[in-house]
């Protein structure tokens, strides 16, 4: 072994690594059977024809050579400070020493050896030890002789082709290396510290690893025994007693524990649940009535979807109560006991839309269900009062009397009454005033009792008084207005001053007859062509709160404008139309009031003045 060699060797394996390589000797040749027959030549084993090279003897080069190779197959010069030399050919020879033979490199990753004797080569395919293999495999060691022999305590490898068997020089302590630039992704793994550190690579991938140089055989296990030295490098820190947790044991007692909880909370669930479905059946009611009132200030109207009658969904305008307002009044009246809940109900029973404004009569026996459809106007008990309207009561009078007994709302019903167009035959009659008049319908409103709910809707309200007027209105009236030349709302005209200027029954047709002498005889003497009715004046200032005066300018004042008013001035009952329909027939002119609350009618103009002057009027 050269120089050179040999520290490359000690500097990877050691100072005490030594290699000894002891010298050939050829085995002694047989003797031959017959005595003219000379020695056979000495021959390689396997058969080869090639004789076996002389044995190398004495100092300097063993005889072999180790070649380093990197994992892409080329050579690498452990020479200089271990800088990698590289083969850039497909094939790399090298000359056997031994025999002169010739090995060839096919750039795949196999190692060619030199053979002789005491060389030492590596294995192709491991990078490791040498190995035994077939004919004409690479690197496999053979010693040099026919008689296979091991040589210098080497264990004999069997083996064909032309190396035979070769004595095998290893080191003990062999590595397998890689120079470090041709060793990439080295790991450190885990091991004692009293061991030297090892690296390596995993896999097929032939990773670059060490081992300790001396010592045991490592076993996996060893990488993760680590020597750790806690309270030396944490002197500081208090160590504290783990407690133990006491081991929890379950026995009668908690049973019965579990037991009575469970029973406690099942108990106090199924009193809770009791509560709310007697409030929601109403089981513990009163049979007692009570008035409820839901105004119309806590509605709105919103847009929802709703099927129509041929099942399509169309959007449709509903008014939706403010159930929070309508649970308070419930609650406060004593209906309900529970707000939330009857709102959760109501959610669920679509109560917000089926309830509507009114004064209703339920029952502390109602249960939710029965309480939401009680406040509707369809299948509710609403709240009614009765209200009379009295002969010769007006627009405005009337209007006062709804408010007061709390069937609607003044400007509802007054807008009602100026813009709805209601379809009725004698409301087309030609002079009948436009919309948007709201004397419009003044003498149509029936005097009569009527039944109203409270809160009721304006419009039917007005409805109601214009169907009674249409039964009270007969044909027969139509045939005698006819007849005396006029038109419905003329005689209702003349209905209205009868009824507002007579005192007694008795007197209607006197009154009747007054009026249509005036209006058929403009120029009777006193007269000037004019009604002069008071009652047309006071219609007028009843709504500017004006004193009374002839002098007053409006189209209603009797004793500035011949003929008849502008409109009825108030709504006559049956027996006022009637007289205005059938007048009597009299000479009378004047009527004026006396003493005792009756009219006395005159004839002429001094038989009036002479009464008004004397003490039995009473005007």
């Amino acid at each position: 072994m050269t120089d050179k060699n040999e520290e490359f060797w000690k500097e990877l394996m050691g100072e005490d690594f030594k290699v000894d390589v002891p010298p050939a000797s050829p085995s002694p040749a047989p003797e031959p059977k017959d005595p003219g027959q000379s020695a056979p030549e000495p021959r390689a084993p396997g058969g080869g024809s090639a004789p076996l090279p002389e044995p190398r003897t004495g100092g300097g080069d063993p005889g072999f050579k180790i070649e380093y190779v990197s994992r892409d197959g080329s050579a690498v010069s452990p020479g200089g400070q271990g800088s990698p030399r590289r083969s850039d050919g497909a094939e790399n020879t090298r000359q056997s020493q031994g025999d002169g033979s010739t090995r060839q490199n096919t750039g795949t990753g196999d190692r060619t050896r030199s053979g002789g004797a005491g060389s030492l080569p590596r294995s192709a395919d491991t990078g490791g030890l040498p190995r035994s293999g077939g004919a004409g495999s690479t690197g496999d060691a053979r010693p040099e002789g026919g008689s296979g022999a091991p040589s210098g305590g080497s264990r004999p490898r069997q083996g064909g082709g032309q190396g035979g068997d070769r004595p095998q020089p290893r080191p003990s302590d062999a590595r397998r290396v890689s120079p470090p630039e041709e060793a990439p992704r080295v790991r450190r793994v885990k091991q004692s510290l009293d061991s030297e550190p090892e690296y390596g690579f995993d896999g097929d991938e032939e990773e670059y690893y060490t081992t300790p140089r001396r010592g045991k055989k490592r076993s996996p296990a060893d990488d993760f025994e680590v020597e750790y030295d806690y309270d030396a490098e944490y002197p500081d820190v208090e160590e504290k007693a783990v407690k133990r947790g006491r081991t929890k044991r379950t026995g009668c007692l908690s049973g019965i524990l579990l037991a009575v909880f469970v029973i406690c909370v099942s108990t106090v669930l199924a009193v809770m649940g009791w509560t709310w479905a007697t409030d929601v059946l109403g089981l513990d009611g009163e049979d007692v009535t009570v008035e409820v009132t839901l105004p119309k200030s806590i509605f709105h109207t919103e847009e929802r979807e709703e099927e129509d009658e041929e099942g399509n969904t169309v959007p449709v305008e509903v008014n939706v109560a403010d159930m929070d307002k309508v649970a308070e009044e419930l609650y406060q009246k004593g209906l309900i006991r529970y707000k939330w809940l009857f709102k959760l109900f109501s959610r669920f029973a679509h109560g917000d839309t089926k309830v509507e404004a009114g004064t209703y009569s339920l029952n502390m026996n109602y249960d939710y269900r029965a309480l939401i459809h009680g406040m509707s106007h369809r299948t509710g008990v609403r709240e009614t009062v009765d209200v009379t309207i009295p002969e010769g009561y007006s627009i405005t009078q009337i209007v006062g009397l709804m408010v007061d007994n709390g069937v609607c709302e003044r400007e509802e019903l007054l807008d009602v009454l100026a813009n709805q167009d209601f379809d009725y035959p004698f409301l087309k009659d030609a002079d009948i005033p436009p919309l948007g008049d709201p004397k419009r319908l003044e003498g149509f409103l029936f005097p009569d009792t009527y039944q109203f709910y409270v809160d009721d809707d304006p419009v039917s309200v007005v409805r109601r008084f214009l169907n009674n007027f249409q039964k009270k209105w007969t044909e027969e009236f139509d045939d005698m207005a006819a007849e005396l030349g006029y038109t419905r709302r003329e005689v209702l005209i003349i209905a209205s001053m009868i009824e507002k200027e007579a005192g007694v029954d008795s007197e209607r047709d006197l009154i009747a007859s007054v009026i249509f002498n005036r209006l058929n005889h403009p120029d009777r003497q006193g007269t000037n062509g004019l009604l002069q009715i008071d009652a047309t004046i006071y219609y007028v200032i009843a709504d500017t709160n004006e004193a009374f005066s002839t002098e007053l300018d409006s189209p209603y004042n009797t004793y500035l404008y011949p003929g008849l008013p502008a409109g009825p001035i108030a709504n006559p009952g049956v027996a006022s139309i009637r007289a205005a329909l059938n007048p009597q027939e009299t000479k009378y002119y004047f009527y004026a009031l006396g003493q005792n609350k009756s009219h006395r009618f005159f004839e002429t103009y001094e038989q009036f003045t002479s009464f008004v002057n004397s003490d039995q009027y009473g005007g």
